[in-house]
Formats: structure tokens, C-alpha cells, sequence
């Protein structure tokens, strides 16, 4: 077993650089992506002529050419269905402002969509290629976080945001919102519009905290340390991605040796939702929302925001609306809390198919692969994890500006995976050149291994295999030690 584990081990590291392109080993790697994350949670913002700019934007504006450069060249791996989705979701959206607002209006407003649609994404694309970078990644969004926490707790208690009135002595700076207590406290809005997009931006980096990583006690104490951030915005919505991450990894822990378990835990989750639908007088998202909201007046709210805004979609249902203002009654709020229905509102249906397609072919995309090494696959299943309690968090809120960016810059960060199970294979061939494929062909044409069907033989071939490459490391080390192989 130790032998097969290293081998895994040693394979793991090298395929990470030998998976990754030249431009994503350099250390400035190190230094960007970190950097780009701390410019996400800085509150303030400045002009340049009409244009409002901010640290992250500044960023994104430098590194856009750069990164599509080298994501057209091919530099970062084939192109895939999600680069497709969100191409296509950067190019409607701008279509959309233009054509409905004019050039002259909207030419702007469309530019911005695209740097802040496209531009994170490509960035972490293009940048993030390996096991160790995306661990940097990971690091320095959780300690990033974790460095807010105190600053919270005291406007928890305090009543004042803190670190929106330091920068505001030189900047301008967002809005202090004033919010109701909640037990007793204020609502954090840390260095964001909103407490509740404090929270969301919070909430990304529980899961990916809590599974990537190799000391056990570090990944656990920074998945605790964000969980308690998360929880002094004191909002439903970032509770629920936490919760929405909490089951998933409790569902992980507690089904290692059940077979297609995620298949099981999806049929779990639509028998509920007939359930609901057979069994109560409402439909299961005004149930959905009921229990998901801290009181009974904002639940009732999102119910007819929901119901005006998908009368919207059904009225303009190919361009949307743009930025015009969505048909609503004069008591309820400008405002829709749902960030899928804002996509399909202001894009019409195409734009909500293309944003909402980028997540759940990433997610399926990214749990089809087979064969990665250990770390790596933790790494994909952290991500996918993380993207699950964002996906159900967004349904009650909308998302924009710097939460927005990170929320797509987490969605380009986990693309590398794709690569690392046929980098991984190569290193192994590359290592054990002797190790052959006995296969011999079957009187249907296509390969078989001791008369069995294609799907046994393709298991029996990946066993033998596997257990080639560990008699031959075992061998190696034995001649290597003295004739003293590892057991």
C-alpha cells in the first residue's frame, strides 16, 4: 500500500508541472492571484473621466488581453463547453445593452459587463493551472476572509463598519447601510453594499477551505474561522450556500463506500421536491422560501418577486429589458433577490441559459473526470461543493460588483482539473514505459480483456495497470534501498 501511495504521490506533483504552462510557473503567479483578492474586498472606488473604477477593475482591465491571449492560443488546454457558455454569456449581454439602449448609451455599461463577466474568469483560466497555484488560491481567499472576521465581530457589537470608515476618510467609499438587529446585533456589512453580499463572498471560501490542503487540523480550523465570519452577516442567503456546503460534505463523510452516491443523493433531493409539490397547497419554491428567510414579511416579498419577475421573462423572453426598469406594483421594491431571475430578466432566456449552463457544465464537467490523484481530486470536489451552495444561495439574492467577479473567478479556477488526469496518465506511462496493455481484440471489433464487455475489460485494464506501475516502483526502490522494499 505505501509503495502504491507514493507512486500516486510522485505522480501528483510532477504532473502538476508538467501540466501547466510556462506562463503559470513563474512566482508572479504567487503574487497576482493573491493580490486580486484582496483588491475584491477593498471598499472604495474612484473615477477615471466618467467611469468608475475600483482596485479588482484595475486588474481586470490589465490582465484582459493578456489572459484571452492566452486562452485563444490554446496555451491553457482545448477549449471547452464552459469557455463556450461564457463567451457567449459576455458577447449577449453586451448585444443586449446595445441593442436595446443604443451604442452611445450603453457602450460602456456593455464594456463593463464583458471585463467583469469574462475578465475574472479568463484570469483564473489562464493563471491558475496546477495543484500548488489553485492551493495559493485557496489560502489566500480563506486568510483574506478570516482577516475580516474581526472587524465584523466589532461592528457586530458596535454598530459601525470599520474598515468602510477608515478607507472613507480618503476614499469614497460604499454607502453605510443601515440594517435592523438581529439577535441583538448588527448586521456586518464588512467592506461590501450589503451585509448579505458580505456574507456571500464569505460563504465561497467555506468549502474550499475545509477540503484543500494536507495538514487536517489547519483545513478545519480555516473552514471554522470562515463559518464564523459568514455568520456575523447575520443573512439568510450565505447561512443557506453555508448549510447547502454542510450537507453536501456531511453527505460526502458519512457515503464513502456507497456506490454512485451522488446519483442517490440527487434522486434524494427531487423525491423532496414532488413530495412538497404533492403534498402541500403551495408550490415548493414559496415553501422553499418560507423556511429559508429570517421573517415572515421578506419571504412574502421574494414570492411576488418571483411571480412579477417571471411574468417579465414570459413578456420579453429573447432580449429582456436591459437596464429599463422590470413591470412591477408601486408597493414592492425595485429590487428582485434572485440572481437567475435577474439574468433572465435583464438577457431574456438565452442569457440566463448561457450563465446558468457555465455552472452546471463546470459542476457535471468536472465530476465526470476519472483517474485523479488524490489531492487533486479533493480539489474538484471542493470546488463543485462550493459552487452547489452558491448556485442554491443565489436564488435568494442577487449578486454584482466584486462578489459577482469572485463568484466567476472561482468558476475559471477549478479548469486545470480537466487537464490533470491525462498529465497524471502520461507521467506514469512516461515513468513505466514496459508497462503494456494486454488486450486483445474481440470479434466485435473493439478491445476486450479475458472475453469480457467493454466496461469490465476497461476496469480490468485500469487494475492491471495499476498494479504493473506499483510492482515496478516497488521493484525500482528495492534495487535503489538495498533490496529492502516498502510494505
Amino acid at each position: 500500500m505505501r509503495a502504491s501511495y507514493q507512486i500516486g504521490k510522485r505522480a501528483f506533483s510532477e504532473s502538476g508541472r508538467l501540466g501547466a504552462p510556462r506562463a503559470s510557473r513563474t512566482r508572479s503567479n504567487f503574487v497576482l492571484i493573491p493580490l486580486f483578492l484582496v483588491a475584491l474586498v477593498l471598499p472604495f472606488f474612484f473615477y477615471i473621466g466618467p467611469t468608475r473604477m475600483s482596485p479588482y477593475r484595475l486588474i481586470l482591465v490589465a490582465m484582459f488581453l493578456p489572459s484571452f491571449a492566452t486562452w485563444i492560443s490554446g496555451a491553457v488546454g482545448k477549449v471547452r463547453l464552459v469557455d463556450i457558455l461564457m463567451l457567449l454569456t459576455a458577447a449577449w449581454g453586451a448585444i443586449v445593452l446595445i441593442g436595446l439602449h443604443g451604442i452611445d448609451n450603453a457602450l460602456q455599461s456593455a464594456g463593463i459587463f464583458v471585463i467583469e463577466t469574462l475578465g475574472p474568469y479568463l484570469l483564473a483560466r489562464s493563471y491558475i493551472r496546477d495543484y500548488a497555484t489553485f492551493r495559493s488560491m485557496v489560502n489566500a481567499l480563506a486568510l483574506t476572509i478570516i482577516a475580516l472576521l474581526p472587524f465584523a465581530v466589532v461592528e457586530n457589537i458596535s454598530g459601525s463598519p470599520v474598515l468602510i470608515e477608515f478607507f472613507g476618510k480618503v476614499f469614497p467609499t460604499y454607502p453605510i447601510i443601515g440594517s435592523e438587529l438581529r439577535l441583538g446585533l448588527r448586521r456586518a456589512q464588512g467592506t461590501f453594499e450589503y451585509s448579505i453580499l458580505f456574507g456571500i463572498v464569505c460563504s465561497s471560501a467555506f468549502g474550499l477551505a475545509y477540503y484543500v490542503g494536507e495538514k487536517t487540523m489547519r483545513r478545519l480550523s480555516r473552514a471554522a474561522l470562515v463559518a464564523l465570519t459568514v455568520a456575523t452577516s447575520l443573512s439568510s442567503g450565505p447561512l443557506l450556500s453555508l448549510v447547502v456546503q454542510g450537507i453536501l460534505i456531511a453527505w460526502d463523510k458519512a457515503t464513502k463506500r456507497m456506490a454512485q452516491r451522488w446519483i442517490v443523493f440527487a434522486a434524494l433531493v427531487v423525491g423532496l421536491f414532488i413530495a412538497i409539490d404533492l403534498t402541500s397547497n403551495r408550490s415548493p419554491f414559496d415553501v422553499f422560501i418560507s423556511y429559508l428567510t429570517f421573517n415572515s414579511d421578506t419571504s412574502y416579498m421574494r414570492v411576488h418577486i418571483w411571480n412579477y419577475g417571471t411574468e417579465s421573462v414570459m413578456q420579453h423572453p429573447i432580449l429582456g429589458l436591459g437596464q429599463s426598469e422590470w413591470e412591477h406594483p408601486e408597493w414592492m421594491s425595485g429590487s428582485i433577490d434572485n440572481f437567475w431571475l435577474v439574468a433572465a430578466v435583464r438577457y431574456g432566456i438565452p442569457g440566463f441559459v448561457f450563465i446558468a449552463g457555465s455552472f452546471l457544465a463546470m459542476c457535471l464537467g468536472l465530476g465526470r473526470i476519472r483517474n485523479l490523484p488524490f489531492e487533486i481530486a479533493q480539489c474538484r470536489k471542493a470546488l463543485i461543493i462550493t459552487l452547489c451552495g452558491l448556485m442554491i444561495s443565489m436564488c435568494t439574492v442577487h449578486v454584482w460588483d466584486a462578489p459577482y467577479v469572485l463568484i466567476l473567478f472561482l468558476l475559471g479556477s477549478g479548469m486545470w482539473i480537466h487537464d490533470a488526469a491525462k498529465d497524471h496518465s502520461s507521467y506514469a506511462r512516461a515513468q513505466h514505459p514496459g508497462v503494456q496493455r494486454r488486450t486483445r481484440p474481440s470479434l466485435s471489433g473493439r478491445f476486450s480483456i479475458d472475453g469480457l464487455g467493454p466496461r469490465s475489460a476497461s476496469k480490468r485494464l485500469q487494475s492491471d495497470l495499476i498494479s504493473q506501475v506499483t510492482d515496478a516502483d516497488v521493484n525500482l526502490r528495492a534495487r535503489a534501498g538495498g533490496g529492502h522494499a516498502a510494505t
